[in-house]
């Protein structure tokens, strides 16, 4: 290590170990001379360097798709689309067709039982009576039957009167009781032109069993021309214009 005096500028070679890092008193043989002399540090360089930036590596890269391979990629996707659009439209259909089940259900039930239960209907609704008549179907509520009607038409005492005979049978299985019966004169054109009623007046009839009645009434309408013969409305009782007699 070349050290040199401040003073006279004498240089010496020591060697570095002599001195350490805090400094070693050194003099000069020459002049006398003493000062402080020290080893010297290592010197770190701690300038900034630029940083490399990492290699890319390049991706790889796929081969082009054969125009083949991206035709079935395109109609495999297309089926599976198209399969679900079905599939959701079918459950949209199926719902549409559950609601208006219910629907029809909920209309067509009331009407299917009055259907299977016509004798309950007319004596709710003895209008319908109208309607299964034109379905084909005789509805007997009461369980009788009106037979074997006769009409004489004669004169009593100068006076003209008509007499109506007739049977009423129990066609039921179980006992019947007889309302009364309601008569209605017609003319030709079947316009009703006088009406009344007739207590028949007799126990229930049971099963198969039979009864007679007989009606007349005095100078009926010069038009008079048919009869109609059935069991009174509950309104209709007691409602009477000629003489009746069983």
């Amino acid at each position: 290590m070349i050290v040199a005096c401040p003073a006279c500028a004498t240089r010496y070679d020591f060697p570095s170990s002599r001195f350490t890092a805090s400094g070693t008193m050194v003099r000069c043989v020459e002049c006398g001379h003493n000062w402080i002399e020290s080893r010297p540090t290592e010197i770190i360089d701690v300038s900034p360097r630029p940083v490399e930036a990492p290699e890319r590596v390049p991706a790889p890269i796929s081969p082009p798709e054969p125009d083949a391979d991206r035709e079935v990629r395109r109609l495999t996707e297309a089926s599976r689309m198209a399969r679900a659009e079905f599939e959701t439209a079918e459950r949209q259909r199926r719902k549409q067709l559950y609601g208006w089940a219910g629907f029809a259900a909920a209309v067509l039930a009331p009407v299917i039982m009055a259907l299977l239960n016509p004798e309950m209907t007319v004596r709710f609704f003895p209008a319908s009576v109208g309607i299964f008549a034109g379905l084909g179907t005789k509805v007997n509520i009461y369980g009788l039957e009106v037979r074997r009607i006769e009409q004489q038409h004669v004169i009593v005492d100068g006076t003209r009167v008509i007499s109506i005979r007739g049977e009423i049978v129990n066609v039921s299985d179980r006992d019947r009781k007889v309302p009364s019966l309601r008569f209605t004169l017609q003319n030709n054109a079947q316009d009703d032109v006088y009406a009344w009623t007739l207590d028949s007046g007799i126990r229930p009839l049971r099963p198969g069993e039979m009864t007679t009645f007989t009606t007349r009434v005095a100078s009926p309408p010069p038009m008079a021309e048919n009869v109609q013969i059935r069991f009174a409305h509950a309104d209709e009782i007691g409602v009477n214009g000629g003489d009746e007699s069983h």
